[in-house]
């Protein structure tokens, strides 16, 4: 049956080869017609069985692939995590590193114990013209003598200005007395209740003090002298010599300040510095911060034992 079936084709061959063209043509047609869905569904088959072998061991790699690349993310949150608690805990262990150390060094750290001398300040009121006639005429004293307790007698016979503070709270003469941080004057005379006070501008009163120029990096402290008041509205400033460069506008500081009380009491401003032919000392003039005629409220700082020293 081969055999035949082989010679069939070969005749039909031959015959087709003595065929005239058109015959041929359409024969050709006609077998690729024949041919066509064979072809179609051997190409479809190669397509299929291409895929299946894709799938079955490319597909597989693929699948496998992105499954280790999620096992790696995985895996790499898991050491960030872990290497981020290192971290803190290492940060934890510095700090109390640090924390320890210091409590070492504050351990041997020498004491610094609290001053001695502390300020204490003591506010007062000047009285008035009137209500200072009626105490020194012992008007308001009836209380104070009943109890066998009197004013001083400086105190009462002075007519420099009186406050209304005095023994009784601490107070002691030569304290000076200032409104905010510049000096307005000093206590002469204090009495148990009261006390009288020199003004700055008083020709009785002098007191220590200190030039300072003001510059672009702050004052400049220089010279010390001697700030006497002139019986008017400003002062004297003397005992700087003439070797010392003296300006209009520089500030003058009081030298001493009460025990523990770190601020530099002001005194006030030099509104003219002369320096006379041949003479060895300035002329300075110094008008005060504060015109201590108008104070009516002033304070006294006065030097204390520190409690915090008592209590150890």
């Amino acid at each position: 049956m081969p055999k035949l079936i082989t010679t069939l084709c070969l005749a039909a061959a031959i015959g087709i080869g003595f065929a005239p063209p058109n015959v041929q043509n359409w024969l050709r047609a006609a077998i690729r017609d024949g041919f066509q869905p064979g072809i179609s569904l051997a190409a479809a088959t190669q397509q299929s069985a291409s895929r299946q072998l894709h799938q079955r061991f490319v597909g597989d790699d693929e699948r496998e692939l992105q499954s280790r690349i999620s096992t790696l993310k995985s895996e790499l949150s898991d050491l960030e995590r872990s290497l981020r608690r290192e971290q803190l805990a290492r940060q934890r262990t510095r700090d109390q590193k640090v924390l320890a150390l210091r409590r070492h060094d504050d351990e041997r750290r020498p004491l610094d114990p609290p001053p001695l001398i502390v300020p204490q300040v003591v506010e007062a009121n000047v009285l008035g013209d009137e209500l200072a006639a009626s105490w020194r005429r012992g008007k308001l004293l009836d209380r104070g003598r009943t109890n066998g307790v009197v004013e001083a007698s400086l105190v009462l016979d002075a007519n420099a200005k009186l406050l209304d503070q005095g023994e009784d709270s601490g107070l002691a003469a030569d304290l000076p007395v200032f409104a905010g941080s510049c000096v307005v004057g000093k206590l002469q005379h204090v009495g148990h209740w009261s006390s009288t006070w020199v003004p700055l501008t008083d020709k009785r009163f002098a007191g220590r003090a200190r030039l300072a120029r003001v510059t672009r990096d702050g004052l400049i402290f220089g010279s010390d002298g001697v700030l006497i008041g002139n019986g008017k509205e400003t002062c004297r400033l003397t005992k700087i010599k003439a070797t010392e460069p003296v300006n209009e506008g520089d500030e003058v500081f009081a030298l001493e300040t009460p025990g523990g009380f770190v601020t530099p009491l002001f005194y006030g401003t030099v509104t003219r510095a002369e320096l006379p032919d041949g003479a060895t000392h300035w002329d300075i003039e110094v008008r005060p911060a504060i015109d201590p005629q108008t104070a009516r409220s002033v304070s006294i700082v006065r030097p204390v034992v520190n409690p915090k020293r008592l209590a150890n």
